[in-house]
């Protein structure tokens, strides 16, 4: 409309009454038909609302000439397009009138096509010159199939009769047959001579000509109508076919049934296959019941339509019983809000879902991944909400333990501080195992101590803590942790016992502790290399749940890896200290191998100064270095027999020579061998040797024993008095030395049996072994060897050995 208005040197301008354009606009805006304008240079200046509608396109700046290619207008052999020069606006610009010119459609937007009707005329300026011009275009494509229907209409029902594939017959007022279709005849097999004039219901099994006769026809011929009456026809072979008869009667002027047409529907092959579909849903059903997962049916409401038997099993409803109820009506509140709120989404948005949900089972939440997707009918609509579920809280709970072990592992190898490294993994069992979580390690006393303590509350895991140090568990009781440390084995229990001491949590001061009595546990030991190292103990956050086999399977896994720890931290402490020993033995052997060959040396060197000067050596001092040499090469020999002492055992080669013996009459030859070093050492000696003492042991073994701890006893008590006593004492042979020298610490007193312990010190000589070598005889030989001793005080050295030595 604006280029047409705003084209003056094309059309005659004329005075335009106010208001005229806004109504020219409506009017045309609201016109039935479209209406192009084109200019006399061929192009569209105007095309009204209804004519972008019919034609699927808008303005174009192509000129008339291409308008069939760029709107898609053919002639109606529907392919060829129209000739450009008889369109109805090529011939309208050429001052030509065009009334109803039939035209063809078809573009991207009327893919199926559309009939026109175009008329067109030229627009004349007042000389009359072609200007312009105008084409009415209405859509008449429902007329022209309403048309083309009719006229197919008429001749289809000329031949329906007699070529419709359907079968169909005519009965007058009596239910004879006057007519009957050529399908009816091909269908049954029968000549038309053979039927015409026949009862109508003679062609049918005895059963429906029963209720043809007392049912259908009296109505019939009542109501003048019937629709999909189910009879069974006999065909002329004997076989029979089922089939839905629906009839209209003719009736005459009076109002009577004249005549009647019916169309018999052959449906035997519909009605197998609705039986199989039957016996297919049947089988379906029975599949769907047995499945191990759940499977149920929501119509458009949410209400259930059908659940299968798994389904029946978890939720102990039947399908009749939850028919026509919602999830609100089944499961608690929270969880039916969230299932609804799901379930609405897909009916709304028709987009099928996989998610996880939170159902109840018999033994708490469970999570289910269900599959929900929408049906649709025949119109795309969405009508119900099927669902599929899977149980897959074990694959849940697998995936959270092994991410929980990996954490774990990560923490147990971050540090070789076991007490650090425990703690931390007892606050990773916090909270997705447990809600306290402590753990035990071995002592050398009876009582367990609590490395590493995690609690939801850390107030509470400060007063299990110091509750536990100050009440440790009985390590007699028959249940808790004592238990499982002594017997290696795990204990799941439904209300923990062992653990907290109910008479200690009578004290105000523990009410928060006194809280967790009661409460489910598991105790797994800590076992690495056949060893039981401690006792990883949980608490459960809810009372009166037993924890389940998969818990205990996780927390005796976390307990193995968290016994690895301890052991590899154990083991790396070991290994160091051992390289601490090694070192200090080497630099302190080093030393001792030295200092007699430095004496012997020097010897040496004035025995050949002396040799070679004039003056001849006085032979008291050539006896006097004699014995210097013999002294330190005896000490050389010592130090020597010491360490094969110490690979022998090392190698588990200590062989014994067993005889029977008088231990007293041992300790006697000991003496005396020892009596000059007790004189050079200043130590006063008593032997108290009473009644023989025999038995079957290694004699030489037996006096390096004796000899190692009176040596020790010299060298640490020098110039205080020695005793050693040998007696029987009970069917055991004892030996004791006892000195009064400076004494042992208590906390020392563990070690000074292992290798190069003593070679701690230097301030005295020595390797460290002989203790170590004394202790292994006397064990060698079934004994033991222990001591007493305060700093200060002297040492009490005892060893007792049984009659016969253990093999």
């Amino acid at each position: 409309m604006d280029r047409l208005h705003d084209s003056p040197a094309h059309l005659p301008a004329r005075a335009t009454p106010p208001g005229y354009s806004s109504l020219l606009d409506a009017v045309l805006a609201s016109m039935g038909e479209g209406l192009l304008v084109a200019d006399d240079e061929e192009h569209l200046v105007f095309l009204n609302p209804k004519g972008e509608l019919i034609l699927g396109m808008g303005l174009t700046d192509e000129p008339v000439s291409r308008w069939p290619a760029h709107y898609g207008l053919y002639l109606p052999d529907q392919v060829t397009l129209y000739p450009s020069e008889r369109l109805p606006m090529s011939r309208a610009l050429r001052g030509e009138t065009v009334s109803r010119e039939e035209v063809f459609l078809r573009n991207a937007e009327r893919p199926a096509g559309t009939w026109l009707h175009v008329s067109s005329s030229p627009v004349r300026d007042e000389a009359g010159r072609v200007r312009g011009g105008v084409s009415v275009v209405s859509d008449v494509t429902d007329r022209r199939w309403v048309e083309e229907s009719v006229r197919l209409a008429g001749e289809k029902y000329r031949s329906l009769y007699n070529n419709t594939p359907v079968m169909m017959h005519s009965i007058d007022q009596h239910g004879r047959l006057i007519s009957v279709s050529d399908c009816w005849l091909s269908t049954l097999g029968y000549e038309r001579a053979e039927v015409l004039g026949r009862d109508s219901v003679d062609f049918l099994t005895p059963e429906s000509r029963r209720y043809a006769r007392e049912v259908i026809l009296p109505e019939y011929f009542k109501t003048g109508a019937c629709w999909n009456v189910p009879y069974q026809v006999v065909k002329k072979n004997g076989q029979l076919l089922d089939v839905l008869l629906s009839a209209i009667a003719e009736r005459d002027a009076s109002g009577r049934v004249s005549r009647s047409l019916a169309v018999l529907i052959d449906v035997t092959e519909r009605k197998r296959t609705e039986e199989a579909l039957l016996e297919s849903e049947t089988r379906l059903r029975a599949i769907l019941d047995n499945a191990p997962t759940v499977f149920f049916l929501l119509d458009s409401q949410e209400q259930f339509l059908f659940v299968n038997r798994e389904w029946e099993r978890l939720y102990h409803r039947t399908r009749q019983q939850v028919a026509g109820r919602t999830v609100f009506d089944v499961f608690p509140q929270e969880i039916a809000e969230a299932l609804h709120q799901a379930n609405r989404s897909i009916l709304k948005s028709g987009a099928s879902v996989e998610r996880e949900e939170r159902l109840p089972h018999d033994d708490g939440i469970h999570i289910h991944l269900t599959q929900k997707f929408p049906l649709r009918d025949a119109t795309g609509a969405v009508y119900a909400l099927c669902g599929i579920a899977t149980d897959i809280t074990e694959r849940k709970q697998m995936e959270v333990s092994q991410r929980f072990l990996a954490e774990a592992s990560r923490e147990l190898v971050a540090s070789l501080d076991y007490e650090t490294t425990l703690q931390r993994v007892a606050e990773l069992a916090v909270p997705v195992l447990a809600d306290l979580c402590v753990v035990f390690v071995r002592t050398d006393s009876a009582a367990l101590r609590p490395v590493a303590v995690a609690d939801r509350s850390s107030a509470r895991a400060a007063g299990v803590r110091e509750f536990l140090q100050r009440h440790p568990p009985d390590p007699e009781a028959l249940h808790g942790p004592a238990q499982v440390l002594a017997t290696g084995r795990s204990e799941a229990s439904e209300a923990s016992s062992g653990l907290l001491d109910p008479s200690a949590l009578e004290e105000e001061r523990w009410a928060v502790v006194r809280t967790l009595l009661g409460r489910p546990s598991i105790g797994v030991p800590l076992q690495a290399r056949g060893r039981t190292l401690g006792v990883l103990y949980l608490l459960s956050p809810d009372p009166g749940r037993r924890y389940a086999p998969a818990e205990l399977a996780l927390t005796e896994e976390l307990g193995r890896r968290a016994a690895v720890a301890i052991d590899n931290a154990q083991l790396y402490c070991s290994a160091q200290e051992s390289i601490r020993a090694r070192d200090e033995f080497l630099s302190i052997a080093s030393h001792e191998l030295k200092t007699p060959l430095t004496s012997m040396r020097l010897r040496v060197q004035q025995m050949e100064s002396a040799l070679t000067s004039s003056r001849p050596l006085p032979m008291e001092k050539v006896s006097r270095m004699l014995e210097v040499f013999e002294d330190q090469l005896q000490r050389l020999s010592h130090l020597a027999n010491h360490l094969l002492d110490v690979s022998r055992i090392n190698e588990q080669r200590l062989e014994l020579r067993l005889e029977e013996m008088d231990l007293v009459a041992v300790a006697r030859d000991v003496a005396a061998h020892v009596a000059e070093q007790l004189q050079k050492s200043g130590c006063e000696f008593e032997l108290v040797a009473g009644e023989p003492v025999w038995g079957l042991w290694d004699r030489l073994r037996m006096e390096q024993v004796m000899l190692n701890l009176l040596t020790n006893a010299m060298k640490y008590g020098a110039g205080h008095p020695i005793r050693m006593e040998v007696a029987s004492h009970g069917r055991k042979a004892r030996l004791v030395v006892e000195d009064h020298g400076m004494g042992i610490p208590h906390e020392a007193q563990g070690r000074i049996f292992e290798r190069f312990e003593r070679a701690a010190s230097r301030n005295y000589g020595g390797l460290g072994l002989g203790l170590f070598i004394t202790r292994r005889i006397v064990e060698a030989h079934g004994g033991n060897i222990s001591v007493e001793s305060a700093p200060g005080l002297g040492a009490k050295f005892t060893v007792e050995l049984p009659p016969r030595a253990a093999h």
